[in-house]
């Protein structure tokens, strides 16, 4: 365990850089920490969702519980980002699982948290894997999912409906994959987000230009991508006006990625980050068989489900009805698709219900 240098934080907090071990594999971490008042305080873990880093609008969210006075611990997975761990870009759900354990178990360790108020926050793929481990982990005192992932077959026939022949090229891609990994080739990258021609996770004409207005302004793409970028309108048209297509170009070999990819590899503001729109495409041989929405009964702790109605990736309809016969589990509904409740209104509104379903039980010790 270890930390690095301060940064400002929101009003009233520091965000420090730490970091933990999970698997004898360094995860890097932001640690906000309030400057004033005393006593044990509450905590919130928080992780991303399909290949995402914490830069890509955590940092939002996070500043929003600190204000409260709340300790807060974001982490990049294994694999990605900040992180360690070879080879890059791979999304392994056991292992991201064990992540969430290591930073539970680190952040309850941390001086100053009161390990009775812990909750667990996690967006897309990271809503399914909170909903998981809070299903296992009855020391959890709250859990926010937001446009969680619960149920693979689900989201397998809503991508099958975005673009069947892009479905089959991104199963030929993922057998590919783990043959290549049995001889020790580097994975075979798959885009997280596409159009309908590419072997994406995420399918649809608008899925880049929504998932581009999650990067930080200043944000660079790789020369390459730029290109792709400059030359296919179905690729560049609607990129948000904070991600840089020219200028100072980088070479992705020297970035966290490791490597370079047509489907995108980024460069955060100041050289902070590095990320890709790509991870080992192995992974959607074992999406239909994880249905965390099924873990919802075993979850004691009351939960709050942020769904996006128009949301392909995670269908709203699916986590509803798993979420229907659970007295302790609240479904708040957002006019939007999947991206669209990190930015803007949809954001403002969404952080502001989970400050206060957090508050109201994160304000006075749980009772056990």
């Amino acid at each position: 365990m270890g930390t690095s240098a301060t940064e400002d934080g929101p009003a009233g907090a520091v965000r420090r850089d730490v970091w933990f071990e999970s698997g004898g594999v360094r995860c890097a971490a932001w640690l906000y920490t309030p400057t004033a008042g005393e006593g044990p305080r509450p905590l919130v873990v928080m992780a991303h969702g399909l290949g995402a880093v914490r830069e890509w609008r955590l940092d939002a969210f996070a500043e929003r519980f600190a204000a409260q006075g709340w300790v807060v611990l974001v982490f990049d997975y294994r694999y990605l980002g900040a992180s360690g761990g070879a080879p890059r870009q791979l999304l392994d759900i056991g292992d991201q699982l064990d992540d969430w354990r290591a930073a539970l178990s680190y952040g309850r360790s941390l001086p100053g948290v009161d390990p009775e108020r812990v909750a667990v926050w996690g967006t897309s793929f990271g809503g399914g894997h909170a909903l998981r481990i809070a299903s296992e982990d009855r020391a959890v005192a709250a859990v926010v999912a937001q446009c969680p992932f619960t149920d693979g077959p689900a989201s397998l026939l809503s991508r099958f409906r975005s673009s069947p022949l892009s479905v089959l090229w991104l199963i030929a891609a993922a057998v590919l994959d783990v043959v290549g990994s049995l001889f020790g080739a580097k994975p075979v990258l798959a885009p997280v987000v596409g159009v309908w021609w590419m072997p994406a996770f995420l399918v649809s004409p608008t899925a880049i230009a929504e998932a581009s207005k999650l990067m930080p302004a200043g944000s660079r793409l790789s020369p390459r991508t730029a290109g792709v970028a400059a030359r296919i309108s179905a690729v560049g048209r609607g990129l948000s006006p904070t991600v840089e297509t020219g200028g100072r170009p980088f070479r992705p070999s020297e970035t966290a990625v490791g490597r370079d990819t047509i489907w995108g590899v980024m460069k955060g503001p100041d050289g902070a980050s590095d990320s890709a729109n790509a991870i080992a495409a192995r992974l959607a041989l074992w999406l239909p068989l994880y249905r965390p929405g099924k873990d919802m009964g075993k979850i004691t702790a009351p939960t709050l489900l942020c769904v996006c109605d128009d949301d392909r990736a995670a269908p709203a309809r699916t986590t509803a009805r798993l979420a229907a016969r659970h007295d302790h589990i609240q479904v708040n509904h957002y006019d939007g698709d999947h991206f669209d409740i990190y930015v803007d209104d949809l954001f403002e509104r969404a952080v502001r219900d989970q400050v206060r379903f957090l508050a109201a039980r994160l304000t006075a010790p749980a009772n056990r």
